[in-house]
């Protein structure tokens, strides 16, 4: 069969057809809420880092999606509450919990697999299950990928932050360190829920 015969017989309905890594306007915009929300998050790190307090980027979790949910209050603001501030809170700190079974010194990338991994996963899961996320097969898909992207991108930036760098413990040696964790992570995250989030009072059909 000749190419230009393939083409035409393409079915351009096929789900693969909204399988794609470009953002539309909506998640575009959400995308840059999110981006404004890391940049609170590693300025409330940075106070907390010199506080010395202990789980500082759990309890700062919140601040990555504020922006967000501050922009979209005048739709299900509720659920958003519950969905992407306490629900990601609770999905990172589960999957620092369960990372936290591996020794980091030993074992970064499996640390970070596990951290990455649980944490993302159970985020994009929270944001489907809710209703807060798009209809359809394609989203579904995205969602298992972007949760594997964002596990290989943990065991990257563990390792990273255990094999390079400074050592020293003081501020803001250490601040610096843990955003070679979190500025790769959280905006790869936020690329991927972007594309997930359900654009606020769309009718999205199923794909």
């Amino acid at each position: 069969m000749s190419d230009a015969a393939i083409l035409a017989d393409e079915d351009p309905r096929e789900y693969h057809s909204s399988f794609n890594l470009a953002l539309d306007s909506a998640a575009g915009t959400a995308f840059k809420w999110l981006i404004l929300g890391h940049l609170f998050f590693i300025a409330g790190l940075c106070v907390l880092t010199l506080a010395n307090v202990a789980n500082a980027a759990v309890w700062l979790t919140p601040l990555l999606t504020l922006p967000l949910v501050w922009a979209g209050r005048g739709h299900k603001l509720a659920m958003k509450v519950v969905v992407l501030i306490i629900g990601l809170t609770f999905a990172h700190w589960a999957g620092a919990q369960l990372a936290n079974q591996v020794n980091a010194s030993t074992d970064p990338m499996r640390f970070g697999l596990i951290g990455g991994g649980v944490g993302a996963g159970l985020a994009l899961l929270f944001v489907l299950g809710s209703g807060l996320g798009r209809r359809g097969i394609a989203t579904v898909i995205f969602a298992v990928f972007g949760t594997a992207l964002l596990a290989g991108l943990g065991a990257l930036v563990v390792y990273l932050y255990m094999t390079t760098g400074s050592t020293s413990e003081t501020f803001p040696g250490n601040w610096v360190q843990l955003l070679k964790i979190y500025t790769p992570w959280q905006i790869g995250f936020g690329f991927v829920l972007a594309k997930v989030l359900r654009p606020d009072g769309a009718v999205i059909e199923a794909e």
